[in-house]
């Protein structure tokens, strides 16, 4: 995600490949927990690296192949992180805060090439890479589960097929007049926050 070099030959191998690419998901990401103040300028620019410019560099590079088709569609996974902050995770969350903005001056700057650019912000998802870290890093890891379920409205984490769904939406024509827009998938505000 943090190379060029290597982006360019995915993006080479995949128009090799498949002679085009119509629709690009940037879905990459990488976090840890701590607070800001323990922090080191490595570990920050680490998640940002990997959050920010990796999405920048995809979309660069395979936006030049779109420009020349005047065609295309990118969706951008941010997370809800991006747009309420998150605890213990600033990197992260400021990290998929520019992803949002990115998404929305990319929109703009490449609607007259027929460049569709949307963004989906999922809030807790039940991924597998998740699911093992959480049970890898914390001992009480069910309770915590649980806690994070009972602050969405609906009680319950998402999944994968939850955002799937979306992604495959917005790379259909049935979101062809949509672009610079963010989808928040988070099962709705917890009553923390209605309060």
């Amino acid at each position: 995600m943090r190379d060029p070099e290597q982006v360019h030959r995915v993006v080479q191998r995949t128009l090799e490949e498949f002679g085009t690419i119509d629709v690009l998901v940037n879905n990459h990401g990488a976090s840890f927990r701590a607070p800001v103040e323990k922090i080191s300028l490595n570990g920050w620019n680490t998640v940002v690296s990997i959050n920010l410019h990796g999405v920048f560099l995809f979309c660069q590079t395979v936006g030049k192949h779109m420009i020349e088709r005047r065609q295309g569609v990118i969706v951008n996974i941010a997370s809800m992180a991006g747009v309420r902050g998150s605890q213990m995770m600033s990197h992260y969350g400021a990290s998929k805060a520019a992803v949002i903005n990115f998404t929305t001056t990319l929109a703009m700057e490449w609607a007259p090439y027929n460049i569709r650019v949307n963004c989906i912000a999922p809030g807790p998802i039940e991924t597998e890479g998740y699911l093992e870290v959480l049970h890898r890093t914390n001992p009480n890891a069910d309770e915590v589960y649980r806690s994070v379920a009972s602050r969405v409205a609906l009680g319950r984490w998402g999944r994968v097929e939850e955002i799937a769904y979306p992604t495959i939406f917005l790379a259909s024509e049935a979101s062809s007049f949509m672009t610079g827009t963010t989808i928040n998938i988070d099962g709705g505000p917890g009553r923390r926050d209605l309060e």
